[in-house]
C-alpha cells in the first residue's frame, strides 16, 4: 500500500457512523467477513465481491458473490469494506478503479493489526550510519561510514569510508561527517572524499550542523567542551566554550556530543550541564547558544541521561535520552522507548529510524529497564501505533552515532 495505513484506520464505532446513511459492499468472502458481521448488521450488507471466479454467483451469508469487474455498477451510496487478508492487492486494484482509500473504501477493523505489520515489513531503505569505533581494514569492522540497504528479504551492509566518524549530515549535494583525525570530511554520492578541514588531533570532532543562514559549519569538540566554527570552505573561524571549566581543568567536564543549529540559535547536547559527569553526576540536557553573539543562553531541556542526536522535524525538537533509551519530541514528551543505548536518529515522515549501540554501561540500567539489549541495530519505529521492527547489524559494528536516510 502506498498510503500510510494507520492514517485511515477505522474502528467499528467509527465505521458504524460512516455507514449510518450508506450500505456496505464487502470485498472478500470468508472468515474475516463472517467475524465482521458480529459488529455490523447484515442488513447493511448488499453485495460481496471476490477475485476468485469459482465463487462468482454463489451465496455467502445469504448474499451474492459478484465479479469485481462490475463493482462500479453497484457502488452508488455504498462504502467498500475490504475483508480479505490479501488487502494489499485489493487496495491496488481499487486505486486503479479510481476509488479513494479513506473515502470510498476502508480496511475491515479486524485487519488493522495485520495491515500495520505488513506495512512495516515492507519498508525498504538505503541509509548511511557513522561509527566512532577504532579504524579497521576489515570490511565489516571498525569505525567509519557504512551504507545499509535493506528490504523485507535481505540486508546489505558495506563500509564506504573508514575512520573514527561521529556526526553525519547532508548539505546540498554533498555529505558531511566529523572525523577524529580531520575534523570535517565532505564526500560525494560515490563516497569520494573531496574536502577536509584542519582540526587539531585529540580534540575529537563529534556532532556537526550547518547553518544555511550564515553558511557556516558548527562542530562539537567533545574533548574541549566547545563548539568549533568553520566557514563554508572549511576554514576555521572561532571556538565557543560552553563554560570556563575546560580552561581550569584542561580536560572536558561536560561531555558535549551533538549539535543542531536553526535560525538564530544553536543547541548542544551534553552529559552534564553542570560539568560534573566525571563525578558520576549525569545531569544531562540540551543547552542553547546564540549564533549572532556566540553567547551561551542556557538549558532548554534538563534531566537527560547521556543525550544525543538533536534534530528538528514538523516544528518540534527531537532528542534521544540515550541511556534511558527514550525518544523525546512534542515538548520533550517520550514518544518511544527502546531497550539499548539509543543513539542515531532520522525520520522519513512516517517512521523514525533509531540506532541501538551495544551498551557499555548496562549496569547503570539496572532498576530502570527489565530488558537491556546488547545488540547493534536500527529500529524502524511507528510513533502512531508504537510498532517497531529491528534491522540487526554485525556484532563487529558495535556502535552507531548517526543515521542518515538516503
Amino acid at each position: 500500500m502506498n498510503n500510510n495505513i494507520s492514517d485511515n484506520f477505522v474502528t467499528f464505532e467509527k465505521l458504524n457512523q460512516i455507514i449510518k446513511n450508506k450500505n456496505i459492499i464487502f470485498f472478500g468472502s470468508g472468515l474475516i467477513l463472517e467475524k465482521t458481521t458480529k459488529h455490523i448488521s447484515l442488513d447493511k450488507v448488499e453485495f460481496i465481491f471476490d477475485n476468485n471466479p469459482n465463487l462468482w454467483g454463489s451465496d455467502f451469508l445469504g448474499k451474492k458473490i459478484l465479479n469485481p469487474f462490475d463493482l462500479k455498477k453497484f457502488f452508488k451510496n455504498h462504502i467498500i469494506l475490504i475483508s480479505t487478508t490479501s488487502f494489499n492487492e485489493v487496495v491496488d486494484q481499487l486505486n486503479k478503479m479510481k476509488f479513494i482509500y479513506g473515502k470510498d473504501f476502508f480496511l475491515c477493523p479486524l485487519l488493522n493489526d495485520r495491515a500495520i505489520i505488513t506495512q512495516i515489513d515492507q519498508v525498504k531503505k538505503k541509509i548511511l550510519i557513522s561509527s566512532g569505533l577504532p579504524s579497521s581494514k576489515e570490511p565489516l569492522k571498525g569505525g567509519g561510514i557504512y551504507e545499509i540497504d535493506f528490504n523485507s528479504k535481505r540486508t546489505n551492509v558495506k563500509k564506504v569510508i573508514s575512520g573514527n566518524t561521529y556526526g553525519l549530515i547532508k548539505v546540498k549535494n554533498f555529505f558531511v561527517a566529523t572525523d577524529d583525525t580531520n575534523g570535517i570530511i565532505v564526500f560525494d554520492n560515490d563516497y569520494k572524499i573531496i574536502k577536509k578541514s584542519k582540526f587539531k588531533i585529540g580534540t575529537r570532532a563529534h556532532g556537526v550542523s550547518y547553518s544555511e543562514k550564515y553558511n557556516k559549519y558548527y562542530v562539537i569538540s567533545s574533548q574541549q567542551d566547545a563548539v568549533v566554527i568553520f566557514d563554508k570552505n572549511l576554514d576555521y573561524e572561532r571556538t565557543i566554550f560552553v563554560s570556563e571549566k575546560f580552561k581550569k581543568h584542561k580536560s572536558p567536564q561536560h561531555h558535549c556530543n551533538d549539535i543542531f543549529v536553526n535560525d538564530f540559535s544553536g543547541y548542544i547536547s551534553m552529559f552534564s550541564i553542570s560539568g560534573n559527569f566525571k563525578h558520576d553526576i549525569f545531569d544531562g540536557g540540551v543547552v542553547e547558544f546564540d549564533l549572532l553573539t556566540n553567547n551561551i543562553i542556557g538549558p532548554v531541556k534538563q534531566n537527560l541521561w547521556m543525550p544525543h542526536n538533536i534534530s528538528y522535524h514538523n516544528g518540534s525538537m527531537l532528542v534521544l535520552d540515550s541511556l534511558r533509551g527514550n525518544l523525546l519530541t512534542n515538548n520533550f514528551q517520550i514518544v518511544g522507548s527502546f531497550p539499548g543505548f539509543t543513539r542515531g536518529l532520522d525520520f522519513d515522515g512516517s517512521y523514525y529510524f533509531v540506532g541501538q549501540s551495544r551498551n557499555r554501561n548496562y549496569s547503570k540500567y539496572l532498576g530502570i529497564s527489565n530488558n537491556v539489549s546488547l545488540d547493534t541495530s536500527i529500529i524502524i519505529f511507528d510513533p502512531v501505533t508504537k510498532v517497531s521492527k529491528s534491522i540487526f547489524l554485525p556484532n563487529s559494528i558495535s556502535e552507531i552515532h548517526s543515521i542518515l536516510l538516503l
